[in-house]
């Protein structure tokens, strides 16, 4: 499976994205009109997450790269020993700021990555509902992986079969924001609410190995266009609200098809992108950025937190540019650390006896 740089400065894009929209929201930057719709629509840097995983899981294991045992210990290897260490500083943030962690219930549900379906989060960890939601994929890809493998899905089966399914995830997503109550809302953060986004990624590596002459195509100009198009309008009314109101059964609807082709034209861009593009991606600033955005993801709300502690910051009413900056540099140190001293070594341990890869 030829292996793509570009992919690693799109994950850092995405980390980017979900922490403009927090910080544009705990701010307050987000109720400005035009630029706050425009900063409050990073959310969607999930759905280019969620799009990369499925891209690059389902090709890999079609790969025939790892046995399930091996798979399963690689992403244990590569979501847990992160995620607990940012739970710990989550915890203490919990019991500096508010006094308590809450209920044993809560820091168990935390601690196996149930969130995602309590909405039981810390205010400091909200966006790992994502997390069980990527999880859940993780344990479905073996099943994707047997029914893609190359020798049964050269017909017109598999592309079908996906837009019948993002389709579907889209009628869940607006079944869920129908309803309007905590009840149905864990389905609407499930894998299958977001199947759409999922199946964006898994298209798009079925295109690469089984129709390659079209998806080359696809120039990177082009499909970042169609993205920032989809962005700007998920910005507008169309979209829905940017804060925590239900969204229309419509709104929810169109939220989700934009935020899926925003996911689907980055990754044909970074996928499709110029050698030279290629090139630059894999040193330098480029490199470290895509290997710290786990870290970036995981870390910049307890960031926040503290630094509306520390400087008695009211929310939604603070300086933006001052939060931004602070939140940007405080985070990319903790990253930093986190993928030196526990996501590398873990990374190694996860893939300890496999064949080294050509490049």
């Amino acid at each position: 499976m030829r292996r793509i740089p570009a992919i690693g400065p799109l994950r850092a894009v995405a980390a980017l994205l979900v922490l403009l929209s927090h910080v544009a929201f705990w701010t307050g930057a987000a109720n400005v009109d035009g630029a706050g719709r425009l900063l409050a629509r990073g959310d969607s840097g999930v759905a280019v997450f969620f799009a990369i995983s499925a891209y690059l899981l389902t090709r890999g294991y079609c790969a025939g790269r790892a046995t399930p045992p091996d798979y399963a210990r690689r992403r244990v290897a590569r979501i847990m020993p992160a995620y607990w260490l940012a739970l710990v500083a989550v915890l203490g943030a919990a019991v500096v700021i508010d006094g308590t962690v809450g209920s044993l219930r809560q820091v168990l549900t935390h601690v196996f990555l149930l969130q995602g379906f309590t909405h039981e989060s810390y205010r400091a960890f909200t966006q790992t509902w994502s997390l069980t939601t990527e999880v859940t994929f993780y344990v479905l890809v073996p099943v994707i992986g047997a029914w893609l493998l190359p020798r049964r899905a050269a017909g017109r089966t598999v592309p079908v079969v996906l837009v019948l399914l993002a389709a579907f995830g889209v009628l869940v997503q607006a079944f869920a924001s129908s309803q309007g109550t905590p009840t149905w809302g864990w389905l609407g953060t499930s894998a299958l609410g977001h199947a759409a986004w999922f199946c964006v990624g898994i298209g798009w590596a079925w295109m690469l190995e089984q129709r390659p002459g079209i998806a080359s195509r696809l120039t990177a100009g082009h499909a970042v266009l169609v993205a920032m198009l989809a962005y700007v309008l998920a910005a507008t009314p169309l979209g829905g609200p940017i804060g925590l109101e239900t969204p229309t059964v419509l709104a929810a609807a169109a939220k989700e098809i934009l935020y899926g082709i925003v996911a689907g034209a980055l990754l044909v861009a970074a996928t499709n992108a110029p050698r030279e593009v290629q090139r630059r991606s894999s040193t330098g600033l480029a490199l470290a950025s895509g290997e710290t955005s786990y870290g970036v993801f995981l870390w910049h709300l307890v960031v926040l937190q503290a630094l509306f502690a520390s400087l008695g910051l009211r929310i939604f009413h603070a300086p933006f540019v001052l939060v931004l900056t602070v939140t940007l540099v405080v985070t990319w140190f903790l990253a930093d650390a986190s993928r030196r001293f526990v996501e590398r070594p873990a990374i190694r341990w996860g893939h300890r006896g496999a064949p080294r890869r050509t490049r």
